[in-house]
């Protein structure tokens, strides 16, 4: 179907064109995993997006994972204007990879990042899964260890979940306070390294962040090409149609983001970074009266309270979801 997916590509190309005559400053080729393309198609791709839209990228990233590239396509990329590369790595244990049904190995991770800094690249990031069910604190040390050991400009680490038809969804998860210990070690174990957090789950070496993830998390606008991508022009949401429907041509569904929804994902995108929310910001956007009771609940959470901003202490970053979703329940 590739040959299709690449026309269907095309034709919302030329029709999206017209309503997005702006310059974007990033690019992200996001997963699952581009690189399973061979490097002409995937290289097809990005030409369409450059005939098409006003490209000036600072940050052109792709998402790979061990086993689907190697030095030529990885040259390939470089030589197309891609300087970011994001690797799904997500342990360096074998048994762990194993278990998550990766197609790689250790030996085939560290291949991977080797090869990217061998063809130019220097802005590389690595992804990490903890609260894999048979991780515990000395493997998930070991992983941590040989990640650094590599040197990405950036690190991404995310909780493990189970999405239901996945063949891991029938498989018993960690226990939350084992899960926990692993992320606090982790936070220790990067900031020793040099390491900052931006965000729950973003952690780069200084001036290394997400350009690309800090847009949509500060509510800027964006445009997602592709099946089951997503766009935001500042007003309203679309989603494309799953594949079959995309290569049908099926145009994408709108919600228009009202007042109350934009209110939720402002709080929600927020105080995920590190940084946090302005109250003051809230009170310009959304009024007095709301940024205030945002401010009431953040006092009852115990919140860090600095100025105008609020922050989600260290000590509680670890359950910064369920302090969103309390915030967010008690302002409807």
């Amino acid at each position: 179907m590739i040959k299709q997916y690449i026309q269907a590509f095309r034709k919302e190309a030329e029709r999206q064109k017209q309503d997005w005559r702006i310059a974007f400053d990033t690019v992200y080729l996001g997963g699952g995993t581009p690189s399973v393309l061979k490097t002409s198609e995937l290289l097809e791709i990005v030409d369409i997006v450059h005939n098409n839209f006003d490209l000036s990228p600072v940050e052109f990233t792709i998402e790979v994972n061990p086993g689907t590239v190697d030095r030529n396509s990885l040259l390939a990329y470089k030589k197309a204007g891609i300087n970011r590369i994001s690797i799904g790595i997500q342990s360096l244990k074998d048994k762990e990879l194993a278990f998550l049904g990766r197609i790689h190995t250790k030996e085939d991770a560290i291949r991977c990042v080797e090869d990217a800094k061998y063809t130019g690249y220097e802005n590389i990031s690595i992804d990490l899964i903890y609260g894999i069910p048979l991780q515990n604190r000395d493997s998930w040390f070991s992983t941590l260890k040989g990640v650094t050991k590599l040197t990405p400009a950036h690190i991404s680490a995310y909780s493990l979940s189970y999405e239901p038809d996945t063949p891991l969804y029938t498989e018993t998860p960690m226990e939350e306070e084992k899960e926990e210990i692993l992320y606090y070690d982790m936070l220790n174990y990067l900031e020793s390294k040099g390491y900052i957090q931006y965000e729950v789950s973003s952690f780069s070496i200084p001036g290394y962040h997400s350009r690309h993830n800090l847009n949509y998390w500060n509510g800027g606008i964006y445009l997602g090409l592709g099946a089951s991508a997503h766009s935001y022009d500042g007003r309203f949401r679309s989603k494309n149609p799953y594949l079959n429907e995309y290569i049908e041509g099926k145009l994408p569904l709108k919600e228009e983001i009202d007042r109350e929804k934009a209110l939720e994902e402002y709080i929600m995108l927020g105080l995920r970074k590190r940084k946090g929310i302005s109250i003051e910001e809230i009170s310009c956007k959304f009024g007095r009266t709301t940024a205030e009771k945002v401010l009431r609940e953040a006092y009852a959470l115990e919140l860090n309270i600095d100025g105008e901003r609020v922050r989600v202490p260290r000590e509680k970053q670890f359950v910064t979801d369920a302090i969103i979703l309390s915030i967010v329940s008690h302002l409807k």
